[in-house]
């Protein structure tokens, strides 16, 4: 085996570094665009089975584990760097130059090097503060978390049984590859014509519908692929929603003058988004996830007449005891823990991103998020995401957000970075969900650990490159870069920075859309998250996402489930990879040539 490292090889850290930046990219793309992103463990571990086992002569359960680990391993700044840029060309937001670019080379597009640097330190020193201390937190629980029998993190525990399924037989692989071949031929086939000026990758239906309506087909195989992918529920709430936002509702809310419609499907959906489907998809994502608890919480009291207690669970403050005898144990956590408080404080104190309200104002704040508010959100989403497998993204709202709000501060800076002057939250995730299966894996503690920091650094760098060359080559608003996550955020903050909800979304379809998405989730099939992404995303992508959900449908009941995980995601997976890719590089080779 090629020179060792503690468990590492060469050809390992060359693959995971690789696999890392690709499939963060395509993450980066999907979350930017559509706010979603995919685990690519069957393909990662694919890959490295095909050219360590088959074509390398042999490779080891640990070897593809290290792989897997450091290719989905990610500390990359998409939305916070890009919602930066987006907001300085879109709407003239002002900066300091420690967080942005200057604006002149925004306003004119074109990357200025000189202030690049600032913000690309400040962003480095961040991260370096958010992984320390979300691995020092990981560390310090690691042993009573995975002691607790209901911290199973489901995805983690079906990819170890899918280590082991390589290592008995290679077709996984062979359905990835092909899938990924299809993928990558249709797409280039279809973006080839726009060399010379022929579109065969959209449709626009809108001319063709009566007064108001609005259609547009996008026939990426990449977006039927993501359909395919997520939840059944999802897609197909998502294709009905959509059908009613821009067949039905929009020519209701144009003929009453609500917004102007135009033959270009882009001008009409942005029109209408802020007319009125901004209000209520934003309240069924902030207020339907915190509704639908308090509505499962009161149906299960009432259910059972009481609430079922934690079972000798360790509480926040029985945890905190733990922490802190951790650290007193553990000199050098201890000494390394200080250290990245202290380099937290500075910065605060030198930056002030709460100007101008006095730096010592942050230094409080800091000391408040390092200490207490990143510990109850560490420990909450670890415990979310272990015993179901997902998060919730109101935890930052109440515990930083709000805080912050309250003081008076009404600018985006703060908003923008509290998260890096914190432990990182997904980190114990990322660590502890593995060493759970470490025997399974083959790693220790130390090969978690190093592998992570082999997939952060390079997706840290290349996605300060990647959002450059999407800003610049496809643009953030448009039909290939819709950047709905940016719409999302930019709502929301202006919120935040306005102090006004009236002023940004209507409350009465913002609660409305909140209570109705909650109870849709509790007493119906339908998916709250698909009914507010079908308001959000262009009229493009609804019907594609639709059919994959449909071919979904289809399967699982004509083969049933099992045909799912073990051939359908591999082949949508494959697709979808080598779709997005192809299509980004053909739509920046248009615009070059």
């Amino acid at each position: 085996m090629m020179g060792e490292l503690g468990g590492l090889t060469f050809r390992s850290i060359v693959l995971s570094v690789f696999l890392a930046v690709l499939f963060s990219f395509i993450n980066g793309y999907l979350g930017i665009n559509f706010g979603m992103g995919f685990g690519f463990g069957a393909v990662a571990i694919a890959i490295a089975y095909a050219l360590f086992h088959k074509l390398g002569g042999g490779s080891s359960r640990r070897e593809l584990s290290i792989v897997l680990i450091a290719s989905s391993s990610s500390m990359a700044i998409y939305h916070s760097f890009g919602f930066i840029i987006y907001l300085i060309e879109k709407d003239g937001v002002s900066f300091p130059n420690w967080l942005a670019p200057s604006t002149f080379s925004i306003i004119n597009r074109f990357v200025d090097f000189n202030s690049l640097i600032p913000p690309i330190i400040f962003f480095s020193i961040g991260t370096v503060i958010s992984c320390v201390g979300g691995l020092i937190f990981s560390y310090a629980f690691r042993d009573i978390l995975i002691s607790d029998k209901r911290m199973v993190w489901p995805h983690t525990a079906i990819v170890a049984n899918l280590v082991d399924g390589f290592l008995r037989g290679g077709v996984h692989a062979r359905i990835i590859g092909w899938s990924a071949l299809i993928g990558f031929v249709v797409t280039f086939l279809q973006y080839l014509p726009s060399f010379w000026g022929y579109d065969f990758t959209t449709i626009n239906l809108t001319p063709l519908l009566p007064y108001g309506m609005i259609m547009a087909l996008s026939f990426n195989l990449s977006f039927f692929a993501i359909g395919y992918i997520i939840n059944v529920d999802v897609s197909l709430s998502l294709m009905l929603s959509g059908i009613l936002t821009y067949l039905v509702i929009s020519p209701v809310l144009a003929s009453l003058g609500f917004f102007k419609p135009s033959i270009d499907p882009m001008a009409s959906y942005n029109s209408l988004l802020f007319a009125f489907s901004i209000s209520p998809s934003l309240g069924i994502l902030l207020l339907g996830g915190g509704l639908l608890s308090i509505f499962v919480f009161v149906k299960g009291f009432k259910s059972r007449g009481t609430v079922k207690s934690d079972d000798g669970r360790a509480g926040y403050v029985q945890l905190y005891k733990i922490f802190i005898s951790f650290l007193l144990r553990n000199k050098r956590s201890l000494i390394i823990f200080i250290a990245t408080f202290s380099l937290a404080l500075i910065m605060a104190w030198v930056l002030n991103p709460l100007s101008p309200l006095p730096p010592y104002i942050f230094m409080v704040f800091v000391g408040y998020m390092f200490l207490l508010g990143g510990f109850i959100e560490c420990i909450t989403m670890a415990r979310l995401s272990g015993e179901t497998g997902m998060g919730m993204g109101m935890m930052g709202i109440l515990l930083y957000d709000l805080p912050i709000f309250s003081l008076g501060y009404r600018n985006y800076p703060a908003y923008l970075v509290s998260w890096f002057f914190k432990p990182g939250i997904g980190i114990i995730e990322g660590t502890v969900s593995y060493y759970k299966y470490a025997d399974k894996f083959d790693v220790s503690w130390s090969d978690i650990v190093k592998a992570k920091i082999i997939g952060w650094i390079p997706t840290f760098i290349s996605s300060i490159i990647f959002v450059l060359v999407l800003w610049i080559y496809l643009g953030f608003g448009t039909p290939l870069m819709p950047a709905i996550s940016f719409i999302q955020m930019k709502a929301y903050y202006s919120m935040l920075v306005s102090g006004n909800i009236s002023a940004v979304i209507d409350p009465i379809t913002f609660l409305g859309g909140g209570i109705l998405g909650a109870l849709l989730e509790l007493f119906t099939p339908i998916s709250m998250f698909g009914i507010a992404m079908g308001m959000l995303l262009p009229p493009h992508y609804i019907i594609p996402m639709g059919i994959g959900g449909l071919i979904r449908w289809y399967t699982d009941r004509r083969f049933g489930k099992d045909f799912f995980r073990n051939v359908g995601s591999m082949v949508a997976t494959g697709i979808m990879a080598t779709s997005i890719i192809t299509q980004v590089l053909m739509s920046i080779l248009t615009k070059i040539f």
